[in-house]
């Protein structure tokens, strides 16, 4: 028995140090450029590979320009401009979860901080400009320089710092204290400065219209490299996510074009027609293309995951979907992931109380966690099911009367999909609406069957009912033979709801014996803003509890193990974090 214990110990201090080798988060790679240019008598916002292939129009219905990608490459900040004025608005590249961020008449050129939560933005008259920053979700507008000179072009390095163009000279500014020190002089004016993925360099326009070109500075101000020699303006340079080349706009004889170039070697003379050893063009001068912005990829994906969310609006503790102190906190759980990167929501049932009705989830659930209704892959739960079929729920998130869609088929309502490396599995544990959860059950039988056809590294799967629990509503036995399933198909992580509060599971048998070598975890995500339940207990094998903290399950699903953060709303504190490699 010893011997099995030091063998079991042993394969499981392997694991340890595998997640610690796999928690290191992976270089961003070269993915596309995001710019502005002419369409149709306005301005746009376009992506286009380095290459030169797949141009693509990132909807923003209206006039923008001005776009910035966030640190995790999926989402867009950028400048739209209407009868208001210039606001900061945001999107997903693709064009969802678009949405305005700022309300000023001259808010202009955004900036992303290093972790992709806040905006830093310049607002006011020409000349009269200061800086602003905000956080992602739209709150804590926070006024950053109050200068009798003109503050504009501002970039976030990683480091914390805030480069920007003061009159006409970079300066470096501490947000938290307000500090500015000055980083450039001489009797040349410099302009539109941005910084190197590591923080450690910045690259700068320098010169009078006509002859501005780049350079580059290290952080402290000490040391300046001039990266272009060329006849015309260089401008709006930006740095590849891999630190090796900048993406910049040329303009010559009134015709403008996108560059990129690589950074070592000395300084550039001449642009290529269309590719040359050390630079290459990317856009044509009828498009009078603009401000690049490059969009990292090859990160990990981010999920977000919790269950039990939206209050009815008849609840007396609603209050307008603001909630109350433990209750109905929808709008705050779902504000919380409005500050990430995320690749999907994992939306773990009970989404809508009382019973599911269409016009509830419209009237509660779209305004709050809908927002992000485009990357959500929800499952049902017992309450979705008090509206016969769960005909709101399917009616909300696949369509009016619509078999199939983001929910999965009607009858059914389990689903699979990938993200990243790995597959995701999703179940439906109110088992008396689909034939059942039983061995022989279609949902079960499936459930293997997708196992089977999907031998990815690693694999999730998340329903409603947990099969453990330190609290009172478990599943009553039901998801039984899907848990066994599970393990026999080398599952790795099973996320649940149902009960009221945030509980992570070593892993573990179905059967609830502890197994560092094949056993599952589970975690209860069961915070998305609904209520708390009471603990009555410790549940075998529970590592960590929390029935005080409402917000959502982060997930970062890496190649060969992923992390896992309980994040609060609306702080962003994290209680319970950690690390695991997959089996």
């Amino acid at each position: 028995m010893r011997r099995l214990q030091a063998v079991l110990l042993c394969f499981a201090l392997l694991g340890g140090l595998a997640a610690v080798a796999q928690a290191r988060t992976p270089k961003a790679k070269n993915g596309a450029i995001a710019f502005s240019a002419k369409r149709g008598g306005t301005r746009a916002i376009f992506t286009r590979e380095p290459n030169g292939a797949n141009l693509r129009l990132v909807p923003t219905q209206g006039r923008a320009d001005q776009p910035a990608v966030s640190p995790r490459g999926l989402r867009l900040a950028f400048t739209r401009y209407g009868s208001t004025g210039s606001q900061i608005w945001i999107t997903y590249l693709d064009g969802t979860g678009l949405r305005q961020l700022t309300s000023g008449r001259g808010d202009a050129m955004p900036a992303w901080s290093a972790a992709g939560d806040q905006v830093v933005f310049a607002s006011g008259a020409r000349g009269r400009r200061d800086l602003y920053s905000i956080v992602a979700d739209g709150s804590g507008l926070r006024r950053l320089t109050t200068s009798s000179a003109d503050d504009h072009s501002p970039d976030w390095a990683k480091n914390g710092r805030i480069a920007f163009v003061r009159g006409k000279r970079i300066y470096s500014l501490n947000p938290g204290s307000g500090a500015a020190r000055r980083l450039t002089g001489g009797r040349q004016p410099d302009a539109s400065p941005a910084w190197s993925p590591s923080g450690k360099t910045l690259v700068f326009v320098r010169g009078k219209a006509g002859r501005r070109d780049l350079y580059t500075l290290t952080a402290d101000g000490k040391h300046k490299r001039r990266l272009t020699a060329i006849p015309g303006d260089e401008t709006a340079p930006a740095f590849s996510p891999d630190g090796t080349r900048v993406a910049f706009a040329h303009t010559r004889g009134g015709k403008r074009r996108l560059y990129l170039a690589k950074l070592k070697g000395r300084a550039i003379t001449k642009l290529p027609a269309r590719r040359g050893l050390r630079a290459r063009r990317l856009t044509s001068s009828r498009s009078a293309s603009a401000a690049p912005s490059w969009q990292p990829t090859g990160l990990p994906p981010v999920l977000a995951a919790a269950g039990d969310v939206a209050c009815s609006p008849s609840d007396p503790s609603f209050n307008g979907g603001e909630g109350r102190p433990g209750f109905c906190r929808q709008r705050m759980t779902s504000d919380l992931m409005l500050r990430s990167d995320l690749s999907a929501v994992l939306a773990v049932g009970d989404l809508q109380y009382e019973r599911g009705e269409l016009q509830n989830f419209q009237a509660a659930y779209d305004p709050s966690w809908g927002r992000l209704k485009p990357l959500t892959r929800p499952v049902p739960g017992n309450h979705e099911y008090g509206t016969p079929a769960a005909a709101g729920y399917f009616d909300y998130f696949n369509g009016p009367g619509a078999q199939t869609g983001q929910a999965g088929d009607r009858d059914k309502g389990y689903y699979s999909f990938d993200v990243g490396s790995w597959h995701v599995v999703a179940l439906n544990s109110e088992c008396r609406q689909v034939g059942g959860c039983g061995p022989e059950s279609p949902q079960v039988r499936w459930f293997e069957q997708d196992l089977a056809a999907h031998p990815a590294a690693c694999t999730l799967a998340y329903w409603h009912r947990p099969r453990f629990t330190s609290g009172r509503n478990d599943d009553n036995g039901d998801m039984a033979a899907a848990w066994n399933s599970a393990y026999a198909g080398n599952v790795d992580l099973v996320l649940a709801g149902h009960e009221h509060f945030y509980e992570r599971f070593g892993p573990q048998t179905p059967e609830g014996v502890y197994d560092p070598v094949r056993g599952i975890r589970e975690l209860v995500v069961g915070i998305g803003g609904r209520s708390r339940h009471a603990l009555i207990g410790v549940a075998p094998n529970s590592e960590y509890r929390d029935n005080s903290t409402l917000g959502v399950a982060e997930l970062t699903l890496r190649e060969g193990g992923y992390d896992w953060r309980l994040v609060a709303a609306p702080s962003g504190r994290v209680p319970d974090s950690g690390s695991s490699a997959c089996h």
